[in-house]
């Protein structure tokens, strides 16, 4: 699982590609950008109710098409009207006050280590752009790779520049950023919690389940790639390892 560090400066880099909810933090990011939103006066009251319950169903149960499709929406809702500057500035609180706390040490590890071995490393997230940034600046890494929400005169519309970048989008685009650099996806890393991300995992010669979902787990365990459960996802391991047990039949 260990490879040597890149033979020259010449050679293309090994990429790392990571998600970020569930994998590299504990819960989902844009409920904590969203209570930080309420805090600083960006949002209503009315706006954050809904992601105190969805972000401990999330937690608990990891993602659903029924959560991905409530998080387009809820990033929709959170800034449709204001400021880029204003996003800008509450990105920077909610990373510092609420995001990097619930960052999982044993990921900064595996990052640290990456970064020692002269590896490019890339969140890779279905969070907002402008979030994403922010996470990636201060924990040192190469770059972010997330959702574009569209812009007019500066300010949100409303509307993703796009499509959420979440599942099959995630693979076009570690491959795009891949390509761009001249690097084989076989050289590279990916991390992730979600079945969603399967066909990201499948299309690196590197994958690590981190905190899976019972179904990532079982096709994990199946390919017998290596798994990372986090010290802070203790209580839901032995949950989930039960399930992914089962529906593998034994």
């Amino acid at each position: 699982m260990t490879p040597p560090r890149n033979s020259s400066t010449g050679s293309p880099p090994v990429m790392v590609f990571v998600d970020v909810d569930n994998t590299l933090v504990k819960g989902a990011t844009i409920y904590m950008f969203g209570i930080e939103a309420w805090k600083s006066g960006f949002i209503k009251w009315h706006h954050v109710i809904p992601a105190l319950f969805q972000q401990r169903y999330f937690i608990r149960k990891g993602e659903t098409t029924h959560r991905l499709k409530s998080t387009r929406e809820r990033a929709q809702s959170l800034v449709a009207g204001h400021q880029v500057k204003d996003f800008e500035k509450v990105a920077e609180v909610a990373w510092r006050r609420s995001i990097a706390p619930k960052v999982f040490p044993e990921m900064i590890e595996r990052l640290n280590w990456h970064k020692s071995q002269g590896h490019q490393t890339w969140l890779l997230t279905a969070s907002p752009q402008g979030l994403a940034s922010v996470m990636a600046r201060d924990l040192g890494l190469t770059g972010a790779m997330g959702t574009t929400l569209e812009v007019n005169d500066g300010a949100f519309t409303g509307e993703i520049d796009g499509e959420l970048l979440h599942g099959p989008l995630k693979t076009e685009a570690a491959l795009a950023k891949a390509s761009e650099h001249g690097v084989d996806l076989r050289t590279c890393y990916g991390y992730s919690d979600s079945a969603a991300d399967i066909p990201l995992l499948e299309s690196v010669g590197h994958p690590v389940a981190v905190n899976p979902d019972h179904t990532l787990l079982s096709h994990a365990t199946t390919k017998s790639w290596p798994v990372i459960w986090p010290e802070a996802t203790n209580r839901h391991q032995a949950h989930r390892s039960k399930k992914a047990e089962k529906n593998a039949g034994r």
